[in-house]
């Protein structure tokens, strides 16, 4: 079986790493560009670092599209804002691959121009990877992966061929029949995620544990997702252990209660100072790259407005992420500054 990955950065890379490790059969190639992909391309191989042994896997890396053809799958990984682009690059190569996206956004329309919808499987990945240098990719914590097959279920027999083939990287896999509501689910678990990266601050234990933030950013946030879905009719669908931005709403609560908002508190630190969760907007604001929060949180304010009501305070993340890209690579705002911006949306 040959696999590729389309965009292979941090979890494409310990996606098709691990494909390749648990099934030595499967040809791994993975796509991309720049210095990370360059250096696997000069080994033949990546380290994976996490909960094992730091191991070296044999994988192909390549800038060249043409290097995917007679792919029997292919894994989509690449950031929502140039998918358009890299789909329509290897476009000439995919035959009758499965095409899986595990990307953040909602990029269907994007991938539908090249792909036939019976081919196109949509999904999520909920885990923290990172590449610490070119080369090596790092896996903090075991992830979720979430397929589904797509609303007529026309694309059935290529999910459940897609949810056995992801068995192989040993994450929990789940085909869900509702995968949009789990896809939207994670986006609203990011915009928080995201307002906290927008200070550098630790997702649990300097944002969500704060008072402060909590109340101006975090919980008007989360309200504002769940109103938004109510609204648009959308179901939310959650797996076991997977985040869940119903649950997070309900854990500020706790966290506000005078009697077990202390000891929440303190077990949530010992946990997350210890291994903080880093969202992929953190790592791209603090490289100086482009983000993708115009396609991730995008979605939630495009949503809200094609349902005949606004979501400001997503609008207000992705309008300071945009402001920190103009400024530099790791000019963030401080947890005050942020603070002060939410509560001028009160002020309105």
């Amino acid at each position: 079986m040959k696999i590729s990955v389309l965009g292979a950065g941090a979890i494409g890379t310990m996606l098709g790493a691990l494909i390749r490790d648990n099934d030595p059969s499967c040809q791994v190639v993975l796509l991309g560009r720049g210095p990370h992909i360059q250096t696997i391309r000069d080994s033949g191989r990546v380290q994976l670092q996490g909960p094992w042994p730091t191991r070296d896997v044999q994988v192909q890396g390549t800038d060249n599209p043409a290097d995917i053809a007679d792919s029997d799958l292919v894994l989509v990984t690449v950031k929502s804002q140039a998918t358009a682009e890299a789909i329509a690059t290897v476009a000439p190569y995919l035959g009758s691959a499965i095409v899986v996206s595990v990307q953040n956004g909602f990029n269907d329309e994007a991938l539908l121009q090249h792909v036939d919808e019976d081919h196109l499987v949509m999904g999520i990945t909920a885990t923290n990877v990172t590449v610490p240098e070119p080369g090596t990719a790092s896996l903090q914590f075991k992830g979720t992966i979430v397929l589904g097959p797509n609303a007529q279920g026309t694309n059935a027999a290529s999910a459940t061929a897609a949810t056995k083939t992801l068995e192989k990287t040993g994450f929990r896999i789940f085909e869900e029949r509702n995968v949009e509501g789990v896809r939207y689910n994670k986006l609203a678990i990011n915009s928080p995620g995201y307002a906290a990266s927008l200070s550098q601050s630790n997702f649990i234990t300097e944002a969500v544990c704060h008072r402060g933030w909590r109340t101006a950013v975090g919980k008007p946030l989360a309200d504002e997702c769940l109103r938004v879905f109510e609204t648009a009719g959308i179901q939310l669908a959650n797996i076991p252990k997977l985040p869940d931005i119903r649950k997070l709403r309900g854990f500020f609560g706790k966290l506000d209660s005078r009697l077990l908002g202390p000891i929440v508190g303190t077990g949530a630190k010992l946990i997350f100072n210890r291994r903080p969760i880093q969202f992929s907007l953190y790592q791209d604001l603090l490289k100086g790259k482009g983000t993708e929060v115009d396609h991730t949180l995008g979605e939630i304010v495009r949503l809200a407005e094609r349902h005949g009501t606004t979501a400001p305070c997503n609008q207000m993340v992705i309008d300071l992420a945009h402001e920190i890209e103009q400024r530099g690579a790791g000019k963030f705002f401080t947890r005050e500054e942020v603070i002060e911006r939410f509560q001028t949306i009160q002020s309105r």
